[in-house]
């Protein structure tokens, strides 16, 4: 497999940091991760210039300066994702501090970009294991707090919060992890948005403390576009077992039907037919069978 380094095109496994690199040992790398997806003109990435503009903005909100230009990095990631053949699977790339560094700050403001593109065959994955109905529970571990750090930015560190979630729930035995915030409202899962359904209308948490979604605004105008009742609003947890029906959504799963929550089923059976609609639109889109959604994918 070939990566994308600083304008290389390199074999992947050359890419590396000293365990000392200040994103290494601080967590001050920021990253994204593509869809690369088939469609009926070809494979394509979804929502590209979406996860480049959040990228652009995680650079941002964590005052690290690009080496790069959005046009740049956007004809890097198709480039790489070409040069691997890849049809199925995902395209990730990080910006980085790579040197050692042992203060807080960086004393050199150097910044590396490096980009990976693998079909879900390297990795031995199948996405329709990953998007199987799952049971959930919810994390003691409260979503990090907006003032504490920027929680709309795809930084590294910032993914403790969700493992420690996730892990804590998957010893319970559950699948999967609904987290909360601070102030006690539904935020989002380890990696993914979350969606309720109730009456035929469909609800999201705000974007107070959950992560800005590509997929989840992709969704939010399928749903609205199919004559759903669409609102984002703030959700309790005590509310959840109201619901018909939930799922979450990702860049790699796309729609995932959730069963249960704490062990309590939602009140239709899984997955609901609003989740099984929008699965389908979703899906559609992806295949790029609906001349209006055309401008969520970028050919390859």
């Amino acid at each position: 497999m070939k990566a994308w380094l600083n304008g290389e095109i390199v074999p992947w496994d050359r890419i590396t940091v000293p365990l000392l690199s200040h994103s290494f040992s601080r967590g001050s790398a920021i990253f994204e991760v593509v869809d690369v997806v088939s469609t009926v003109r070809g494979p394509a990435l979804f929502g590209l210039a979406e996860h480049i503009e959040r990228f652009f903005n995680s650079a941002t909100l964590t005052f690290m300066e690009l080496p790069l230009t959005r046009r740049e990095l956007i004809d890097a990631v198709i480039s790489t994702a070409r040069e691997n053949g890849i049809t199925n699977g995902i395209a990730k790339f990080f910006a980085f501090y790579p040197l050692v560094e042992p203060t807080v700050i960086p004393t050199d403001p150097r910044v590396d970009v490096a980009i990976f593109c693998m079909d879900y065959d390297f990795f031995g994955l199948k996405p329709e294991e990953r998007s199987k109905p799952a049971r959930v529970g919810i994390s003691s571990f409260r979503k990090i707090h907006g003032g504490t750090v920027p929680v709309h930015a795809k930084v590294v560190g910032n993914y403790v919060n969700a493992f420690l979630a996730k892990m804590e729930v998957k010893k319970k035995g559950y699948d999967d992890v609904i987290m909360l915030d601070t102030a006690g409202f539904v935020a989002e899962g380890a990696t993914s948005n979350v969606f309720f359904v109730s009456d035929n209308k469909v609800k999201t948490p705000t974007l107070t403390s959950a992560l800005p979604g590509i997929t989840r605004h992709a969704l939010i105008e399928l749903i609205r576009d199919m004559g759903y009742v669409m609102s984002e609003t703030d959700i309790r947890p005590e509310q959840l077992h109201d619901f018909d029906e939930g799922f979450y959504s990702g860049s790699t799963v796309k729609v995932q039907p959730i069963v249960s929550i704490d062990g309590t089923d939602l009140k239709k059976p899984c997955p609901g037919p609003v989740t099984c609609a929008v699965k389908e639109r979703m899906n559609q889109t992806v295949r790029g069978e609906i001349e209006q959604y055309i401008k969520w994918l970028t050919m390859i």
